[in-house]
């Protein structure tokens, strides 16, 4: 029992730093707001990767094109991911000279076809634009986003940049839930960056140089891996250089997307994502991803160990009390950056939610595969 209780006890107090580093450091870092009297001169390619998004492309692909840009410094390349439903036919149905299409299935067959990366190097090899963004087909874009990463870019000589990413149009709890879980992993993104440790970053809003990526390597090593075209390439440029790498933390640069409908598609989600920490060479992330697991298997078997003696009563309650102080406090700081702090009436039945799902897919992503939109890691 002893040795039971000191394990628990250190990776709650690990826990504990762990948080409050994010915390800390999402705080600190500032606001980004672009001075008036900026004037880009930065070519930008927005490039989007859609497979079967027929519901969702029409939208982001307008945000884009409004964007208060200069068009003559400004490119949108649409790949098509081999989709089986109408992205392409609304890709041609739009008109403008700074949009790009290309299908998939005129380079390579799907049966070779590796992942969403290729997408994104086939679309880096047809532009000489200064700097590539990505995002995804499902985003929602504000007018201000090109120019808020370019500001960053040219003011701060920054060569990799992350952003925010938020969800919105919430339905019902459960979305609200993992918009509000989200706001964590926002949070975690910019406070880890900050202390150089960088633990999260989102493909849906990244922007990097395209001479940084050819001096990378683009996607080699990890080419063979269907998820991580953002963290493989993010850790990959801190490792060469880290104050080329920053947060843009800013309302207006911040992408918008859509929570998962079913718990089905949620799990499938999450169970994606985790499956590329097996390939991390990076070691804090890893022990991080570990710190926060194995905390959270303390917690339960506490729970658990609480209906036979009074003692691990107390145990749980503290740790749940201690966690709950820290993560209302650090979600409610991000929540109101974003104006979403109503959100906290859900802090609870989220708390218990994240949980769940975190021990459910920390343990399916490193033994089970997962469908994506048709396709299947093997």
């Amino acid at each position: 029992m002893i040795a039971f209780l000191f394990i628990c006890a250190l990776f709650f107090c690990l826990y504990l730093v762990l948080m409050l580093l994010y915390f800390s450091g999402w705080i600190v870092t500032n606001d980004f707001l672009i001075p008036k009297s900026f004037k880009p001169k930065t070519k930008v390619a927005v490039v989007v990767a859609a497979r079967n998004e027929e519901r969702n492309i029409l939208r982001c692909v307008n945000d884009i094109l409004k964007q208060n840009y200069p068009a003559e410094l400004m490119e949108l390349i649409v790949v098509d991911d081999f989709s089986s439903d109408k992205t392409f036919e609304i890709f041609k149905s739009v008109s403008d000279s700074r949009l790009t299409i290309f299908q998939m299935n005129k380079f390579v067959s799907e049966q070779n076809f590796s992942s969403k990366k290729k997408s994104i190097e086939t679309a880096i090899a047809k532009t000489d634009a200064t700097l590539i963004v990505t995002t995804d087909a499902d985003c929602c874009i504000s007018e201000n986003w090109i120019m808020n990463i370019v500001a960053e870019h040219e003011l701060n000589h920054k060569q990799f940049i992350l952003g925010p990413v938020a969800y919105h149009e919430e339905k019902n709890v459960f979305e609200r839930m993992q918009s509000l879980d989200f706001f964590g992993f926002t949070g975690i993104a910019c406070g880890s960056l900050y202390w150089k440790m960088p633990a999260l970053c989102n493909g849906a809003n990244l922007a990097y140089t395209r001479e940084l990526f050819y001096q990378l390597g683009g996607f080699t090593d990890n080419e063979k891996i269907p998820s991580g075209d953002d963290m493989f390439l993010m850790m990959k440029a801190f490792k060469q250089n880290p104050k080329a790498v920053s947060y843009l933390k800013s309302t207006e640069a911040t992408v918008r997307t859509f929570a998962s409908s079913s718990w089905k598609e949620f799990l499938q989600q999450r169970i994606r994502w985790g499956s590329k920490s097996k390939h991390y060479s990076d070691f804090r992330i890893t022990a991080s991803l570990a710190i926060i697991f194995l905390f959270y298997c303390c917690l339960v078997a506490c729970g658990v160990m609480a209906f036979f003696q009074p003692l691990f009563l107390f145990i749980f309650l503290f740790m749940v009390i201690t966690k709950s102080i820290i993560d209302a406090a650090f979600l409610f700081n991000v929540a109101n950056f974003f104006g979403r702090k109503k959100l906290l009436l859900i802090f609870l039945p989220a708390q218990i939610f994240h949980i769940t799902y975190v021990l459910i897919a920390g343990v399916l992503s490193q033994v089970k595969t997962y469908n994506w939109k048709g396709r299947t890691n093997k």
